[in-house]
């Protein structure tokens, strides 16, 4: 009696193409967690490329941090060699450029570079480097634009001197942000600068942190890396950190830090 050759049944057919579906799944979710894993590392990378083209730019210059954001700054060149003069030359990117190893990599990566190269490039890119700056606490934010508080000298004579000028300015400079992940108002990866929780007054909003909220509801911080951002403090250290650590504002003020207070918020020193 010869055999019979048997198919797969309706319900054996189901149940395959059920389980390679899940497998399909499961391996898109993992290469997708590495990817993510992979470009996280990358900017934890370029972070710590960055702080130290920051502190060496202090160290050249006596220990005076880089200016926040800078009141109609002098000889500021782009990527071209070309002057650059406004906006464009008042946020910190074409101003730090000179003292870090790589624009590329160090302030526009995973795909942000590419910015380098469109239209107005050169002013879009000083918009949206990947790592926003304290400039608000550190440095000070002297130009034009809007920020939690701008020094003048009735300012600093209301409230002291709230923000960090010199590198011994700060008492804990491993604590202190100077750079973090950031995104702009319109929910992409980067922006200029980033705001602390507080100054005269609350900064962020309440609650869990949410990719659908406005980017100023965080002080433009975007906890893109699984709930964390990347941080590079003043001691040059870089770490990952999440909303609530974050809300603490002894890694945002000098002054907040000398308080050991983290709901520190600015207040008059009269």
């Amino acid at each position: 009696m010869k055999n019979k050759l048997k198919g797969f049944t309706l319900v054996e057919l189901l149940v395959t193409i059920t389980i390679i579906a899940a497998l399909t799944g499961v391996g898109y979710s993992i290469t997708r967690s590495l990817r993510e894993k992979a470009k996280m590392v990358v900017e934890v990378n370029a972070a710590r490329n960055l702080i130290a083209g920051y502190l060496g730019h202090a160290a050249e210059h006596n220990g005076q941090v880089l200016i926040g954001n800078a009141s109609k700054p002098n000889d500021v060149t782009n990527l071209d060699g070309v002057a650059v003069y406004g906006v464009e030359a008042e946020r910190y990117p074409w101003r730090l450029a000179p003292s870090v190893p790589s624009v590329r990599g160090t302030l526009f990566f995973n795909g942000n570079e590419k910015t380098l190269d469109e239209d107005l490039g050169g002013y879009k890119a000083t918009l949206r480097p990947n790592l926003g700056l304290n400039s608000t606490l550190v440095g000070g934010y002297f130009g034009s634009g809007s920020a939690p508080i701008k020094p003048s000298p009735r300012i600093v004579e209301t409230y002291g001197k709230f923000y960090v000028s010199q590198l011994s300015d700060s008492d804990d400079p491993g604590g202190l942000i100077v750079f973090a992940s950031a995104r702009d108002g319109e929910k992409q990866t980067g922006y200029y600068q980033v705001w602390p929780p507080k100054a005269t007054v609350a900064v962020w909003s309440r609650g869990d942190f949410k990719a659908s909220e406005p980017s100023a509801s965080f002080g433009f911080v975007d906890f893109r890396w699984g709930g964390k951002a990347v941080t590079a403090r003043l001691g040059g250290n870089v770490e990952l950190n999440t909303v609530d650590e974050l809300r603490d504002m002894r890694h945002w003020s000098h002054q907040a830090a000398r308080a050991n207070d983290p709901n520190f918020t600015i207040t008059s020193s009269r």
